[in-house]
């Protein structure tokens, strides 16, 4: 499905060039956004099937020399780098991020979520929260407070509670199917 940030990485790719773009393009294309479906302990390596994670990274680090201002590039790359499992990096181009453009929740969130695989959780928690008191309705940091809620409180009522407020504010988001079955699954394991 391609919508307008697709779009917008398919245009970026023509100013970029075939092999970036194509990666940069095909890299969006191929996540959910707002919300990635993972839990917090797991990564993901999802590179392209074709170009090499260490091909990925310089393709990021030429775009970011070239414009280090660049919010869209920098939040990819720490995107990329959680993906592969590369968190501290992660946090590092989330940092850059948030000192340009304070205000955003994404990175604000996935920084958090970065800090959570490598054992800063307080931190973590305190940045979903952070975020929602920004944006009440702000579906990642709402998904990932209900896996804290799950796997660490082992609070099914907080999250049963956060997953009925994401359904009313986005009721055909992927993520939610798997929060509601996993609920479903520990509410099993009490019975």
């Amino acid at each position: 499905m391609l919508s307008s940030r697709n779009i917008h990485f398919a245009i970026l790719g023509i100013i970029l060039g075939a092999t970036s773009g194509y990666i940069f393009a095909f890299y969006q294309i191929g996540r959910n956004i707002p919300v990635k479906v993972k839990t917090l302990d797991q990564g993901a390596n999802s590179a392209h099937p074709d170009v090499s994670n260490e091909q990925i990274l310089a393709m990021f680090k030429e775009q970011i020399a070239k414009n280090p201002k660049d919010t869209e590039v920098l939040s990819r790359y720490g995107d990329f780098l959680s993906d592969i499992e590369q968190f501290q990096e992660a946090v590092d181009a989330y940092k850059k991020v948030l000192e340009l453009d304070p205000n955003n929740l994404n990175a604000q969130t996935f920084m958090g979520t970065a800090l959570w695989n490598i054992g800063r959780k307080d931190e973590a928690v305190a940045l979903y929260e952070k975020s929602l008191k920004v944006n009440p309705n702000h579906l990642a940091s709402l998904y990932y407070l209900a896996m804290v809620d799950l796997d660490q409180k082992h609070d099914l009522n907080a999250a049963a509670d956060k997953l009925a407020r994401m359904e009313k504010i986005d009721s055909q988001q992927p993520a939610l199917k798997q929060l509601r079955q996993r609920i479903d699954d520990e509410r099993k394991k009490v019975k």
